[in-house]
C-alpha cells in the first residue's frame, strides 16, 4: 500500500535550498510531505530521535562531507533510505554515493517535483523490500540452520556448496572445511536416482519426495525422501531437503515393538488365569488318587501319577516362563559400564564361542560414561543375544562383532553375527514367546532380553540378511529420567 503521509529529514545548510525543496514537495497532491531541517552534522544526530520515511542530504555540508550523515543515518537505521543531493553532476560522488548506502543521487536544479516526488517513493519501495528479503534470507537461516533434518545447497553440477549442522551429523561432512569438493551424486546409491536429480538440477523443475538410499562414512547408509528446488536462480543453486526415513522407520519398529509387548503381556496374562486353575485342580486330583488308590492299583498303573505331576510341573514352569517374558520386570538399578557388562556376558558365554570357534571383534567407544541399569538383568539380556547369534553361525569362518557407541544421548549396543540370517516372514515374530527354529529351543529367550530392556526403557530392534548374518541393536538411556 503507497504511503500518503511521509515525513523527510533535509539535511543541508543552505536555508534557500531548504524552502524550494519544499515548496517542490508541496506541489504533490497524492501524497502529504512533512519536512523538517537539519543544518549541521550535529543537528542531524539530535533529530534521529524522530522517525524519518526518507533523508535528503546534501553532499556539501559546511564543511562536513555530506557521507559521514549518510553513515550516520544507517548506524541508526540500516535500511533508512537516503538520497544525496550536490550542486554539479560528478560520477565519483555518485559512485562514493552508493557505495555508502544511498538510495538514488540527484543533482540541485535539474529535477522537478514530479522527479523528487518519485525518487522519494522508489527510494522507500526499495528500503521495504530490502528489509523484507532480509527478514526472509533470516527466516529462512534459522529453518536452515535449526532444521532437525539435513539440508544442502548444491549448484546445477550436483557439487555441494552449503550445508546445514544436520547435514554435518548425519554426513559428517563440511564443504567449509573440506580438502575437496563433494558431489550429491557420490552419496546416492542408486543410479537411476541419481539421474533424476541429475535432469532436476539440469531443468530446474522441482522434484519432490523421491526415496533414495544416500551412503554414510563406514559402509553405513539411510534411506531418506528427498525434495530438489530452485533457491537461487542468479547463482543457479538448488536446495536439497533430506527427509531421514531410516530414524523414522526405527521409531516406527520400536512403536510396534512395544504394542505387540503389551499385547502378549495381555494374551499372556489371561493365559495364565485359564491355565493355572485347572492345572492345579489336575495336580491335586493326581495328589488325592496317589492317597486313595489301593497299592495294587498304584503299583499296577506304574507311573502314570509320576507322569502327570512331571507334566503338570512342566507346564507350570512355561506359564510362569512367559508370564516373566511378557511384564516389566523390577529393577535393581545403579551406575554401571555398559561396556565391562558386555564383557562380562561374553566370559558367560566363552564356552559357546570356544567350542564353535568364533571370532569376537569388540569396538568399544571407551568415552561412554556410566549408566542407571539393573546390571545382571542387562547381562542376561546380552548374554540370551550373544548365545542366538553364536547358535546362528553354522560355518567354520564365524565372526561375532560388538560396538558401542553413544547417539542422541542414548547408548547404542550392536550386536553382529555373519550366521544365517533371518528371513522377513521370521523377523515379523522374533520376540513372539514360543517362536523358535532351534530343536531344543524354547523360543523365552530373546522374549526374555526384550522384556529386560524394554523395562530399562530402552529398545532392541533387529537387521538382518538371509546367508548374511543378523545385527540386533539396544538402545539405552544415558540417565535415569
Amino acid at each position: 500500500m503507497p504511503l500518503t503521509n511521509i515525513r523527510i529529514l533535509y539535511v543541508d545548510d543552505d536555508e534557500d535550498d531548504f524552502f524550494l525543496v519544499k515548496s517542490l514537495l508541496q506541489k504533490i497532491t497524492r501524497t502529504t510531505y512533512k519536512v523538517d531541517r537539519a543544518s549541521s552534522f550535529k543537528e542531524t544526530i539530535e533529530q534521529l530521535v524522530n522517525v524519518y520515511d526518507a533523508f535528503l542530504v546534501d553532499y556539501s555540508l559546511g564543511g562536513e562531507n555530506g557521507l559521514v550523515v549518510l553513515e550516520a543515518i544507517k548506524s541508526k537505521s540500516r535500511y533508512a533510505p537516503v538520497i544525496m543531493l550536490t550542486g554539479m553532476e560528478n560520477l565519483e560522488i555518485d559512485r562514493q554515493a552508493m557505495k555508502a548506502g544511498a538510495a538514488d543521487y540527484l543533482v540541485k536544479g535539474n529535477f522537478n517535483s514530479e522527479v523528487l516526488d518519485r525518487t522519494i517513493r522508489y527510494a522507500i519501495r526499495d528500503a521495504l523490500s530490502l528489509q523484507a528479503i532480509e527478514v526472509n534470507t533470516n527466516r529462512f537461516r534459522n529453518i536452515f540452520e535449526r532444521s532437525a533434518d539435513p539440508i544442502i545447497l548444491t549448484d546445477k553440477e550436483g557439487w555441494i556448496i552449503k550445508v546445514n549442522p544436520s547435514f554435518v551429523n548425519s554426513f559428517h561432512y563440511n564443504p567449509e572445511n573440506a580438502e575437496q569438493k563433494l558431489s550429491i551424486f557420490s552419496l546416492v546409491s542408486n543410479e537411476a536416482h541419481s539421474e533424476k536429480i541429475k535432469k532436476t538440477l539440469q531443468t530446474a523443475v522441482e522434484l519432490n519426495d523421491l526415496e533414495v538410499s544416500f551412503n554414510l562414512e563406514g559402509s553405513r547408509s539411510i534411506d531418506a525422501l528427498i525434495s530438489v528446488v530452485l533457491h537461487d536462480s542468479q547463482a543457479e543453486w538448488f536446495q536439497v531437503m533430506i527427509k531421514d526415513l531410516t530414524s523414522l522407520r526405527i521409531k516406527q519398529e520400536e512403536d510396534r515393538n512395544l504394542r505387540r509387548f503389551y499385547s502378549t503381556g495381555r494374551i499372556a496374562g489371561i493365559l495364565a488365569h485359564e491355565v493355572k486353575n485347572p492345572l492345579t485342580n489336575i495336580t491335586l486330583a493326581a495328589d488325592q488318587l496317589r492317597i486313595e488308590l489301593p497299592e495294587n492299583i498304584l503299583k499296577d498303573s506304574g507311573d502314570l501319577l509320576d507322569i502327570v505331576n512331571r507334566n503338570c510341573g512342566r507346564i507350570n514352569q512355561l506359564i510362569n516362563e512367559l508370564l516373566y517374558s511378557t511384564r516389566f520386570s523390577e529393577l535393581k538399578t545403579g551406575k554401571h559400564s555398559i561396556n565391562k557388562i558386555v564383557d562380562d556376558a561374553l566370559d558367560l558365554a566363552a564356552d559357546r564361542i570356544n567350542f564353535k570357534k568364533v571370532k569376537v571383534n569388540k569396538t568399544y567407544a571407551e568415552d561412554i560414561c556410566d549408566i542407571e541399569i539393573d546390571t545382571e538383568k542387562i547381562k542376561i539380556a546380552f548374554l540370551n543375544i550373544i548365545v542366538n547369534a553364536i547358535e546362528a553361525i553354522d560355518h567354520s569362518n564365524g565372526i561375532l562383532s560388538i560396538r558401542t557407541h553413544v547417539k542422541d544421548s542414548k547408548c547404542i549396543v550392536e550386536i553382529t553375527d555373519n550366521g544365517s540370517g533371518i528371513s522377513q516372514e521370521h523377523l515379523e515374530h522374533l520376540f513372539e514367546p514360543f517362536f523358535t527354529n532351534k530343536e531344543k529351543g524354547t523360543g523365552l529367550g530373546l522374549a526374555n532380553a526384550q522384556s529386560i530392556i524394554l523395562s530399562h526403557k530402552g529398545s532392541i530392534r533387529v537387521k538382518s540378511e538371509v546367508n548374511r548374518g543378523t545385527t540386533f541393536i539396544i538402545s539405552l538411556n544415558m540417565s535415569s529420567s
